[in-house]
């Protein structure tokens, strides 16, 4: 990821004259100067020179290799790059003991592609620049189903642990960690803090049965995910499984 704009602050110290003893620092200020990388003006290219080489380091650093390239379309009712992300974050959750029955993302969350081969750092977070933490949200059995309904609506978002049909714009066939749905019970959704308060219009999570917080950046998990796999010798990958499909019967 390659950062045009960095904010340099800049802090003025105001040295007295006068009256105060010489050298005295009477005043601090700071500010926020936008500052291009490709600025002309020696001092400031001095200035940030080491900045911009220890963050081009750190970005260009591979982290793993895709065996396919998982692509942000606009194919639905899921597409790898949803299967991959929400997988990642729902396995994230259960490894913080926190054992959510299913995960649900969404759509514009996931800002850019994944090509195929090698994966560097700045790749991940051009994928999920925010810094949005994974939550788990528990929910009445009627709010999962509208959840549920939401999915339908949007024609699929990511999602995992679950398994369900589309028929018209109703959901059918749900099985929630391979049960039948139902609607009596509670469950608990592995999210980002965005979602679960009620982000692009996921009403369903507001006025939850509980917020479990795991302190654990949706961007670390995936960028921990490709470390551990590329660890055990793998490459990473995704699968296109009918988690979520159509029902043409």
């Amino acid at each position: 990821m390659r950062i045009r704009l960095l904010h340099f602050a800049l802090v003025l110290l105001l040295y007295a004259t006068g009256c105060h003893r010489p050298g005295e620092i009477t005043e601090i200020s700071s500010g926020y100067v936008p500052l291009d990388y490709n600025t002309t003006d020696s001092g400031v290219v001095k200035i940030i020179a080491p900045y911009k080489k220890q963050h081009d380091l750190q970005m260009n650093d591979v982290l793993g290799k895709t065996a396919v390239a998982m692509t942000k379309t606009n194919e639905k009712p899921e597409h790898l790059l949803g299967n991959f992300v929400a997988d990642v974050v729902y396995n994230a959750a259960r490894e913080a003991n926190l054992d959510p029955d299913i995960c649900l993302l969404n759509n514009g969350g996931l800002r850019t592609s994944l090509p195929q081969g090698d994966i560097t750092r700045g790749k991940i977070y051009e994928l999920m620049p925010f810094d949005n933490e994974i939550v788990v949200v528990a929910i009445s059995g009627e709010k999962m189903l509208d959840l549920l309904t939401y999915i339908v609506d949007a024609g699929g978002v990511p999602a995992s642990g679950l398994k369900m049909g589309i028929r018209g714009r109703v959901p059918v066939n749900i099985l929630i960690k391979g049960e039948p749905f139902d609607k009596t019970k509670n469950y608990t959704v592995a999210t980002s803090d965005y979602l679960s308060g009620g982000g692009d219009k996921m009403s369903f999570f507001r006025n939850p049965l509980s917020v479990k917080t795991t302190g654990i950046k949706i961007r670390d998990a995936i960028i921990n995910h490709f470390k551990k796999e590329t660890a055990n010798g793998k490459t990473i990958t995704a699968t296109i499984d009918g988690r979520i499909y159509y029902e043409t019967k």
